[in-house]
């Protein structure tokens, strides 16, 4: 831990904020993350590892894109060039496996969804290559033939069915229940996987990690019999992210 905080205390936000305790906080599998303990308040902070399907430059801009809506705890220091991320300190409870059967719950976080759901980004170069079928067919060059097939098959099929094409809006990627906190309203964590999608997408990942069926909130987004194939491959990804 020393190591850690001689890192930390070389950050000038937290040398002059006053560091008194680091806490690691271990469910991040590839940054390293800490609850930071200062003299003027608490903090998020993250040194950013290389990630394959992250784009730092293009997570500060959502990071820019969702300040307004209050969703996500707010950014003070988003160093690019040392790999530094603080954010305020977000208290409250994470997701639990009862809180996505508790319907008021859910409501709340499709109001929370919703609200940045709605904002469009195709227009915006810097996301083109973070769309899902683009994601898979990079995550399948190292994988069996087998499941580069099944990829293929899917992603063509959601072509046929003109489900690419509808994907313009922000979409998080990554809303597993470590990344959900509080419950009225939840907040939303970690950007760093997210990028131009579809609400369909957040929607069967956050199912698929909660094991809760939640069709209900989400049914409605479907508008041409997109379900199978693209559970199919929200479930691929998931498998091989586990990896």
């Amino acid at each position: 831990m020393t190591d850690n905080r001689h890192r930390l205390q070389r950050i000038e936000f937290v040398a002059e904020a006053g560091l008194i305790e680091a806490r690691p906080i271990k469910h991040g599998l590839n940054n390293h993350s800490f609850h930071v303990i200062t003299e003027q308040g608490h903090y998020f902070v993250r040194f950013n590892a290389v990630i394959s399907g992250v784009n730092r430059q293009r997570e500060a801009q959502i990071h820019t894109l969702i300040e307004p809506l209050h969703i996500s705890p707010k950014v003070l220091v988003n160093d690019l060039q040392n790999n530094v991320l603080i954010t305020d300190w977000c208290r409250g409870k994470l997701w639990q496996a009862q809180d996505f059967r508790n319907n008021d719950f859910v409501k709340s976080l499709a109001d929370q969804l919703k609200r940045f759901h709605e904002i469009e980004l195709t227009e915006q170069p810097l996301f083109a290559d973070s769309r899902l079928d683009k994601r898979l067919l990079n995550y399948a060059e190292n994988q069996k033939d087998r499941i580069k097939s099944h990829i293929n098959r899917h992603i063509d099929k959601l072509d046929e069915l003109g489900f690419w094409k509808a994907n313009q809006y922000l979409t998080h990627f990554d809303l597993n229940p470590r990344n959900i906190i509080g419950r009225r309203p939840p907040m939303l964590l970690d950007w760093e996987f997210s990028g131009l999608g579809h609400p369909l997408i957040d929607w069967l990942i956050i199912e698929y990690e909660s094991g809760q069926s939640l069709e209900d909130f989400y049914r409605h987004y479907d508008d041409n019999d997109w379900l199978p194939p693209l559970r199919a491959l929200i479930q691929i990804m998931m498998q091989i992210w586990a990896k």
